[in-house]
């Protein structure tokens, strides 16, 4: 077939192109959903911790353990006062002065400041109802009464069923004490010169007094200052950042410690000293000088050793503090001044008059001083430098300890072996503390410095008479300083346990040893605390066995 040609420039017929795309499937849009929230992710708690137990929550109290310290020494305290009702060794001096501030005859031993003294005779009023502890007997002296006291034991009265043996007795201002009663004929047999009076002549018709007070009235305020030194004790421990553990380690040092023990519980004034001037101390670490400045007049007020503890507080804060210096000075002012105001105020309650100052305060010192070391020695005096060791060779005395009181005694005052060992021990680690920059180590041998071991070159210069209680004043620094020591050993064999992932037996041994040591101090005091009989022979009684 011949292709049909066409003229050039006809017109192109018109082709419609299309493409073949198939049509797009129609898709259901399906209904709008509400938007939901996105689930909220928290991060898995751990599970609600149950609320302690009251129970739990007391174990847990700080001060648990001081209030069991405290609890169990008031109660061993107050149990004590039955098994010796009557004077024990020095309370027939302070007993005897509290006895004739009563009568209103004055102080008998005015080489001591009357503060200590007033508060004994604060426990008789209050505790008799606010009268005064003494009544006229009724009877009268029926002869004239020589001031021979040997000669003149069995007096003559006008009414002998009015006494009974055991009384103390006021002629005039002599204190006797009645050791027995005929009533056929109308006769006392009394010990003269009690309570550090003198005996005197006294004439016919006399009146004849009697007290009304007791051991307990006597030693009640000695037994809660004495409590109250404790915490303050504690706090001290706290206050130069000890661990609680450590501190309980030293306020159980402290508290179980015989002397400081036996010292709380009688009616005698170096508890009061040893109070005041541990507040006084609290107060230094506290910067409350004003404070400081008064707790130390009160301190010397009770007695004239506890202006001591400032020594080490002045030199400490020579060195190491030099701050607030307008504030401290004016508690050094303060100190003065309210050390003159008590003794002052003390002295018109008692006698009534105002005594020159410098005058009272000269005298006391100068009475103090002329008690000198006789020979042969008065048995209940020790030199201080054999205070800090054993007496096992000894000859002078019967026991491995120097015992502070009369044969036969009931109590008996001691620094406790488990505190006496570790004197010089201490010392030395101390020292050695000092020279590794420690400030509480510089403080506690100022401390010993100033309290204990200025005595030495005192009693060797003057040889004036020293008693082995004045080193109470001593054994707070001694306690803490071995708290420090087992705090430190402590830490270091927790730094062994860690490195070697066990307990080893040196490691053992050395933590069984803490414990010993602890217990034996414990046991100590149990041997020999007076209030342990007291509470035993009632339930041995009762379970019968003699």
């Amino acid at each position: 077939m011949i292709p049909e040609i066409k003229p050039e420039g006809s017109p192109e017929p018109k082709t419609e192109i299309t493409s073949e795309v198939p049509p797009e499937p129609k898709t259901e849009i399906p209904p709008e959903i509400p938007a939901q929230p996105a689930p909220e992710i928290t991060p898995e708690l751990p599970p609600a911790a149950v609320p302690r137990t009251r129970w739990q929550r007391l174990l847990h109290w700080e001060y648990f353990g001081l209030s069991i310290i405290v609890l169990v020494t008031l109660i061993f305290h107050f149990a004590s006062i039955p098994l010796s009702p009557n004077i024990v060794w020095d309370e027939k001096w302070y007993v005897g002065d509290a006895r004739s501030i009563i009568s209103g005859t004055g102080e008998l031993r005015p080489e001591h400041p009357p503060l200590a003294k007033l508060f004994i005779v604060a426990g008789d009023y209050i505790f008799s109802g606010f009268k005064t502890p003494e009544k006229y007997s009724g009877a009268t002296v029926y002869q004239y009464v020589g001031s021979d006291k040997t000669a003149n034991i069995i007096i003559q009265v006008s009414d002998a069923t009015l006494f009974s043996t055991g009384q103390a007795i006021r002629i005039d201002s002599e204190q006797m004490d009645v050791k027995g009663v005929n009533v056929a004929l109308n006769q006392i047999t009394v010990e003269r010169e009690t309570g550090g009076t003198v005996a005197a002549g006294h004439n016919m018709l006399v009146k004849i007094y009697v007290f009304t007070d007791n051991a307990f009235e006597w030693r009640f305020f000695s037994i809660i200052i004495g409590t109250i030194g404790l915490i303050v004790f504690y706090f001290i421990c706290r206050k130069l950042k000890f661990s609680w553990k450590i501190t309980m380690v030293a306020t159980f040092l402290f508290a179980f410690e015989d002397m400081t023990f036996v010292h709380s519980g009688l009616a005698l004034l170096d508890v009061y000293m040893v109070t005041f001037m541990l507040a006084a101390f609290l107060a230094y670490l506290d910067e409350q000088y004003l404070w400081m400045g008064v707790l130390l007049a009160l301190s010397a007020n009770c007695k004239m050793n506890g202006v001591l503890i400032f020594i080490p507080i002045f030199i400490h804060w020579a060195i190491y503090r030099r701050d607030k210096w307008k504030e401290f000075s004016i508690s050094l002012a303060a100190a003065a001044v309210a050390f003159v105001f008590f003794l002052v105020w003390c002295d018109v309650f008692i006698t009534h008059t105002i005594e020159n100052p410098i005058t009272r305060i000269t005298s006391m010192l100068s009475a103090t001083s002329a008690n000198q070391f006789t020979i042969p020695k008065l048995s209940i005096s020790s030199r201080p430098w054999t205070w800090i060791y054993p007496q096992f060779v000894n000859p002078e005395y019967n026991s491995p300890f120097i015992a502070y009181s009369y044969d036969p005694q009931v109590v008996i005052s001691f620094i406790s072996t488990t505190i006496q060992l570790l004197i010089v021990p201490t010392i030395g680690y101390l020292i050695y503390k000092a020279w590794k920059k420690s400030q509480t180590a510089v403080m506690l041998l100022l401390w010993f410095l100033a309290t204990y071991l200025l005595w030495i070159p005192i009693t060797i210069a003057t040889n004036r008479v020293t008693f082995v209680f004045y080193f109470l004043p001593t054994t707070p620094a001694i306690c803490i300083g071995i708290a420090m020591a087992i705090s430190d050993w402590l830490d270091h064999l927790k730094k062994r346990r860690l490195e070697l992932n066990r307990i080893s037996t040196g490691i053992a041994l050395s933590y069984g040893g803490i414990g010993l040591y602890l217990l034996i101090h414990l046991a100590i005091w149990i041997a020999f605390n007076p209030g342990i009989p007291t509470m035993i022979r009632p339930l041995l009684s009762a379970l019968n066995v003699h």
